[in-house]
């Protein structure tokens, strides 16, 4: 008796343009601006690295929905660093609540300008086999900070455009892709697909600030 063989899930390029082909019958990508395409092939990321697959077909169908700032005489998409997509997303009172993530994923952010389920950047570190990079997502609620999901930018996508189920919590994606999240978080983190941080203490000048305040006057 033989067995169905099973089919591996879409990925990369493939998935986004099914995410677009969904986004498009929904009405949600109404007024598609193309990135054209010379400047797509030529665009790096803040790493030097070339766009991944999944980015390129987006940013060909439309550059407007993800929000992405680049530079096109010098064809490099802008980066930022975690602590400034987490400013712009929730305040600078927020900021401290995320300081071991600061630490921890210190590479170059691609920030997103779009209106997303959840606050979210692409972290330009480790890529994987597909050459995507990951997502992360942060919160912020009643003080409280949670930051990772690691989730591939391609499967990301149509999690957003609703190609894919979109998950309920951090870092959750359909059965078929379950493992990518943590595959990137070993890869990018120290394995916790998602977290919440230790906050800022004060740094060293503050406490001789401190200190020196403390002291008694003669």
């Amino acid at each position: 008796m033989t067995t169905k063989k099973e089919t591996a899930p879409v990925r990369g390029n493939k998935l986004v343009k099914k995410a677009i082909d969904v986004a498009v019958a929904r009405g949600a990508m109404g007024s598609p601006e193309p990135v054209p395409a010379a400047l797509v092939r030529k665009l790096k990321l803040p790493n030097g690295e070339s766009l991944s697959p999944a980015l390129k077909e987006l940013l060909s169908f439309d550059g407007s929905w993800l929000g992405v700032d680049y530079d096109e005489d010098e064809a490099e998409v802008e980066g930022t660093s975690l602590e400034e997509v987490i400013e712009e997303a929730f305040g600078e009172e927020a900021v401290p609540a995320f300081a071991e993530a600061y630490e921890l994923l210190s590479e170059d952010c691609v920030a997103f300008g779009a209106e997303l389920s959840r606050p979210a950047c692409l972290y330009v570190g480790a890529a994987n086999e597909r050459d995507e990079y990951p997502v992360l997502t942060f919160s912020w609620e009643d003080g409280v900070a949670q930051i990772g999901g690691f989730v591939p930018f391609d499967v990301w996508v149509a999690q957003e455009l609703g190609a894919l189920e979109r998950g309920k919590a951090i870092g959750d994606v359909p059965p078929e892709y379950a493992g990518l999240p943590q595959e990137l978080a070993d890869a990018n983190g120290d394995g916790r697909v998602v977290f919440t941080p230790k906050a800022g203490e004060a740094t060293e000048d503050e406490e001789e600030t401190d200190d020196e305040e403390e002291e008694p006057r003669p």
